[in-house]
């Protein structure tokens, strides 16, 4: 009986303690699962917290660079966008221009050469010209101041006669190359006497008399035609380059005789040599003296007074005024025949 007393006090004891011990192990299990979900929640957070705090710290400069370069290479495609504009700009700009360039280099370079090419041709030309009236010049004596002598000399030249066509002038062309060699040979002697203006002349009279001397001797071989040429050379389409001739040769003259100077005289001086000069030409063609003795002493007489004018007029003021104004503007005229490029020879 006790030990059923005792059975049934522990069976009744157990009962009373199962639903305890249940209590128990569900609140322990309650803790350990609260303890573990706590644990698990706290993990989870930290993962968490890792997570979005590294990607963060990583990703919030990966966007910014991001960004930043996406605005610079916007930026700098832009700007390499309005470079290229420009450099294309640039580029044909430059090309228009050296293109411009070389157009007008040739154009240059085809004037340059038809200029040369005209110029080679105009000298071959005067060459020929030179060569046919050169030839010319024997025939005067026979055949006059005409075409039919230049037509002779063009034969002898190895050209055909009809080549006087070269010449519309006619007999003119002859004269006028004559009086231009005339002067060139003249002008010729008075540089190597003065060593080309280097050297002082000790009598300017006398050097102007000798000067104007051997160039009218120059003439005596075609004495008798010269009436002929001076005939043409008066007509009124030849006067003016006749004239030239005329003033460019006693300008030399003046120049290798030592007379430098700009003021009143220069002008006198000139037109007064040109003048005595015309006048002894005529005396000599109707001079008969031996050796044309009489056209020297006149041609003496005619320079000592224009020493003698000279001293007058320029002790008046009036007229050397007057008279400057009068020369200047035969001079000019002159020299504008010639040409802007006149240059002393």
């Amino acid at each position: 009986m006790v030990h059923l007393s005792v059975l049934y006090k522990t069976t009744r004891l157990q009962r009373m303690l199962m639903p305890l011990s249940a209590h128990s192990s569900i609140v322990a299990c309650s803790a350990d699962a609260s303890t573990l979900l706590t644990q698990r929640h706290r993990a989870h957070s930290q993962l968490n917290q890792s997570k979005s705090h590294v990607p963060l710290v990583l990703a919030a400069p990966t966007n910014f660079s991001t960004s930043l370069l996406h605005t610079n290479a916007t930026r700098f495609k832009s700007t390499t966008s309005t470079s290229n504009i420009d450099s294309m700009e640039s580029i044909d700009k430059f090309r228009e221009r050296e293109e411009q360039r070389e157009r007008e280099y040739e154009e240059r370079k085809s004037t340059e050469e038809a200029q040369t090419e005209d110029e080679a041709k105009t000298a071959k030309i005067n060459a020929i010209r030179a060569q046919i009236l050169e030839a010319a010049l024997p025939h005067v004596p026979t055949l006059g101041w005409t075409r039919d002598a230049i037509a002779k000399g063009a034969e002898e030249a190895g050209f055909p006669s009809v080549v006087h066509g070269m010449f519309p002038d006619g007999g003119y062309a002859l004269v006028a190359y004559f009086y231009g060699k005339c002067n060139d040979e003249v002008v010729r002697r008075l540089q190597e006497e003065t060593q080309n203006g280097k050297l002082a002349v000790g009598d300017p009279l006398d050097f102007l008399v000798r000067a104007v001397r051997t160039r009218l001797e120059m003439v005596l071989p075609y004495k008798a035609q010269w009436s002929q040429a001076l005939a043409l050379i008066a007509l009124p389409k030849n006067a003016a380059n006749s004239l030239a001739q005329v003033l460019t040769l006693v300008d030399d003259i003046c120049y290798y005789a030592g007379d430098r100077s700009v003021d009143f005289g220069w002008y006198t001086r000139r037109i007064g040599l040109a003048t005595i000069m015309k006048m002894t030409e005529l005396f000599m063609l109707q001079d008969s003296s031996a050796d044309h003795a009489n056209t020297w002493e006149f041609l003496r007489n005619r320079m000592d007074e224009a020493v003698q004018i000279q001293s007058i007029l320029s002790e008046t003021e009036g007229m050397t005024h007057s008279f400057t104004r009068s020369f200047n503007s035969a001079f000019i005229t002159a020299r504008n025949i010639l040409g802007v490029d006149y240059r002393r020879r």
